[in-house]
């Protein structure tokens, strides 16, 4: 592997694991700072205005909307596999800007917040399962099926839990728990040219 290729490849995984590292302790951060329960509340909360650390909340939304949009665009963009490459691109960068949005427009700016948050909830197991169904047949069985649960559980378990809690923040943590996990998976991808294996 070339030197540009193992730079790229230090890169991802890096920013990868220091956005996610900073996103799981600012979280446990404002729970244990805001005190409040994650069976009544969205997340969302802890970037309201209200919160005295609203915006540190928000930034590290931004920055791992913005380490999202990197490591899913390399990861389709260097997947020798992966034939169907536009519209996972598309998918893919649209979450990110959701994303990017929920960061930049807290709770009260009402539907400039709401409606980017229930897009990208829904829309980044979606991008996945859209992804390796238009490249079924060129992936690896055992990709495809990874890749596919990562996707179903993406959005059955927080919808699970919110059938036993009020609030959403618990399967946000849910949903962030595996989106984080996918990306972790997604950056330490090696990527080997193979042939062509039907499922």
């Amino acid at each position: 592997m070339s030197n540009k290729s193992d730079l790229v490849r230090l890169i991802r995984r890096t920013q990868t694991i220091v956005s996610v590292t900073l996103f799981i302790f600012t979280m446990l951060f404002c729970w244990q700072a805001t005190g409040l329960e994650l069976s009544k509340i969205q997340i969302s909360y802890w970037g309201s205005s209200t919160e005295e650390y609203g915006w540190l909340w928000n930034s590290i939304i931004v920055l791992l909307s913005i380490s999202i949009a990197i490591n899913n665009i390399i990861f389709v963009k260097r997947h020798t596999r992966l034939k169907h490459k536009t519209i996972p691109y598309i998918m893919f960068s649209l979450v990110s800007f959701c994303l990017l949005l929920v960061g930049s427009f807290n709770l009260e700016y009402g539907l400039l917040h709401d409606i980017p948050a229930w897009v990208y909830f829904f829309l980044y197991p979606l991008s996945i399962f859209i992804m390796v169904y238009l490249n079924r047949g060129f992936l690896h069985y055992r990709e495809w099926f990874i890749h596919l649960i990562f996707s179903i559980i993406m959005i059955v378990s927080p919808l699970m839990c919110l059938t036993f809690v009020d609030g959403f923040g618990l399967a946000e943590i849910i949903h962030s728990l595996v989106v984080i996990s996918w990306n972790i998976h997604t950056a330490f991808k090696r990527f080997d040219i193979g042939l062509k294996t039907s499922k």
